[in-house]
């Protein structure tokens, strides 16, 4: 009875040394978490004594759990409620299992002061006796998947890290040229040294085509060769499908890849990997690289060369705006704008395009009065001087500015002592020659005779000259008026010369409008316009007035060139006075708001265009 017991023992060993071996050789061959699980469950089972199943789950990363059941089709009920307890108490739990029999084992696994996964396990009721060794195996266990994880997330940082750095020398590459198939040049002859490519093509959409911008190692192609075409045909095929295709197809892939066959037949590339650029929601482009035979492209670079394409769309794309023609640049704007204004949201873009509109419509229907307006002085129609016949002294002066006088009143008066005496002395020299001529008239003296009367004369002629000094002496108003200027109550008897103006009499009643136009406006003008007069001493009142005389002498003031136009006020004009100031505007037409308001820009712009143009 013995012997065939001891031949099953040995049987039973030896099956179990042949499946642990295949089970360690399946550890080593794994490469990710997924394929380590199943037979690193399957070794712990099969290393501790009495197990009937278990069950591993560990968490990678946050949110992606990875599990693994031994044998496959093992009831997860009881095993499931030990994992969960294991993990949020965070130390081994041993429970019976008070029905079936035996005990449950479970242990979390703890990483970084997290539990990221626990394992259970069942023991029959035959191998209960040693718990503590079957814990103790079950932690040596997950010692060893604690140290895997720990050197797969440092490969996974490894890995991110030299991809990021790929990447940034990537866009380095690609920002340094200012155009873009330069840029796109660059890149494709980057990519290809670095990734070992035989050739390196990047294309971009246009039309809903893909057209070849640039070709690694190679600064010109034709567009019409047929390396060309079926590279733009697998980009195309690419986009179309939205995603990245390679060539040889993946086994049970249910991509469409004939484009990629075709060029892999027509060029011998052995291996293709089509990588579509996405900017934001749509496709603007593809980088298509090819490899030879004995070098595919493994899931790493791949996945770093899909990094890569990534960041490189937003570039190409800024770059190919910005290397357009100005034209383009507008048309592309203009459509941008409209897209937006049809399209849903920005409400408040088209709020604002819609006051525009309505502004822009009401300019077109609104028509309003053109007028010029210029600064305006009230003037006199008649204004005389009042000048000093002689030079004299100022003996009195009643009148000064602002005051009303009549005809033949004094304005002033100079001193005229001098002019009496000096009438006088020729009174009395013609006095003398009077009797003089008497009596050589009484002596028959013909010659004396004629000398006298002559001397006569000359007395007479000098007390003439002299009563006309003494009449001009009087400065008197010429007629009833307003002393627009002068004042000499401070002044008498101070020294006057012939010629100097003293006072400036205007009419009371009668006066004109001098209006400063300036050079711009004055060809709207013309005589007959009427217009309003508003005064700054009145400045409630407006006065009707008309255009009567345009000079065509202009004056240069305060930057400006200014012609006088003339006007007369219409209506009751008794409270104007000469000196008055203010401005008047003088109707033209009607015309549109938008061009009254524009007018000014609109003729320096005529006049700066007519300047500079040939």
């Amino acid at each position: 009875m013995s012997a065939p017991g001891g031949a099953e023992r040995q049987s039973a060993a030896a099956a179990i040394d042949f499946l642990d071996q295949s089970t360690w050789g399946r550890l080593g061959r794994s490469r990710t978490l997924a394929d380590v699980l199943p037979p690193w469950l399957a070794l712990q089972c099969a290393l501790i004594d009495g197990a009937l199943d278990g069950a591993v789950v560990v968490e990678e990363l946050p949110g992606r759990p990875e599990q693994a059941l031994w044998p496959d089709d093992s009831d997860v009920s009881i095993l499931g409620r030990a994992l969960a307890a294991a993990r949020s108490r965070r130390r081994g739990l041993v429970e019976e299992n008070r029905i079936e029999g035996g005990y449950t084992l479970a242990y979390p696994i703890v990483l970084d002061d997290t539990a990221i996964g626990a394992v259970a396990l069942r023991l029959d009721a035959a191998h209960t006796d040693d718990l503590q060794t079957a814990m103790r195996q079950l932690q040596w266990g997950i010692a060893w998947l604690r140290e895997r994880v720990l050197a797969d997330r440092l490969a996974g940082r490894l890995t991110a890290d030299d991809t990021g750095r790929t990447v940034l020398d990537v866009l380095a590459v690609a920002l340094e040229p200012e155009d873009f198939e330069s840029s796109a040049r660059a890149v494709a002859t980057d990519l290809a040294e670095r990734h070992g490519c035989e050739r390196v093509a990047v294309g971009i959409r246009r039309d809903e085509r893909t057209s070849i911008v640039a070709i690694s190692h190679s600064a010109h192609f034709g567009r019409d060769m047929d390396l060309v075409r079926l590279l733009a045909e697998a980009m195309d095929e690419a986009i179309d499908q939205r995603s990245a295709l390679s060539w040889p197809p993946p086994a049970a892939s249910p991509r469409l890849t004939r484009a990629h066959g075709a060029l892999a037949e027509a060029h011998g590339a052995a291996n293709l990997l089509t990588l579509p650029l996405l900017l934001r929601d749509r496709w603007v482009g593809a980088v298509t690289l090819e490899r030879r035979r004995d070098r595919p492209f493994e899931a790493g670079t791949a996945a770093a060369l899909d990094a890569t394409v990534a960041a490189l769309a937003a570039v190409f794309e800024e770059k190919r705006l910005n290397s357009r023609p100005l034209p383009a640049k507008l048309a592309h704007g203009l459509a941008a704008e409209w897209r937006r204004f049809v399209g849903p949201d920005h409400a408040a873009r088209k709020a604002v395009a819609a006051a525009a509109a309505l502004l822009a419509f009401v300019f077109l229907v609104w028509f309003a009065d053109y007028r010029v307006t210029a600064d305006a002085v009230v003037e006199g129609r008649e204004q005389r001087a009042v000048v000093v016949a002689f030079d004299g002294f100022l003996r009195t002066a009643p009148v000064r500015a602002g005051d009303r006088v009549a005809e033949g009143d004094l304005l002033a008066a100079l001193d005229d002592r001098d002019l009496v005496l000096e009438r006088l002395k020729w009174t009395t020299e013609r006095q003398r020659r009077a009797f003089e001529y008497e009596k050589a008239l009484a002596d028959r003296n013909r010659t004396d005779t004629r000398i006298a009367a002559n001397l006569m004369e000359q007395a007479d002629a000098q007390i003439r000259l002299v009563e006309e000094q003494l009449q001009r002496a009087r400065l008197t108003a010429p007629f009833a008026g307003l002393v627009v200027s002068g004042d000499h109550s401070q002044s008498i008897g101070a020294a006057v010369q012939r010629g100097q103006v003293l006072f400036e009499v205007a009419p009371a009643e009668g006066h004109r409008i001098a209006l400063a136009v300036d050079e711009t406006q004055i060809a709207d003008l013309r005589e007959g316009q009427q217009g309003r007069l508003v005064l700054a001493a009145l400045p409630g009142e407006s006065f009707p007035v008309e255009v009567t005389r345009l000079t065509p002498v202009a004056k240069a003031e305060e930057g400006r060139n200014l012609f006088r136009v003339e006007a007369r006020p219409l209506g009751e004009t008794a409270a104007l006075r000469p000196g008055m100031r203010g401005a008047a505007k003088i109707e033209i037409e009607r015309r549109r708001v938008l061009w009254i308001w524009t007018r000014g820009f609109l003729e320096w712009a005529r006049l700066a265009v007519w300047r500079w143009s040939f």
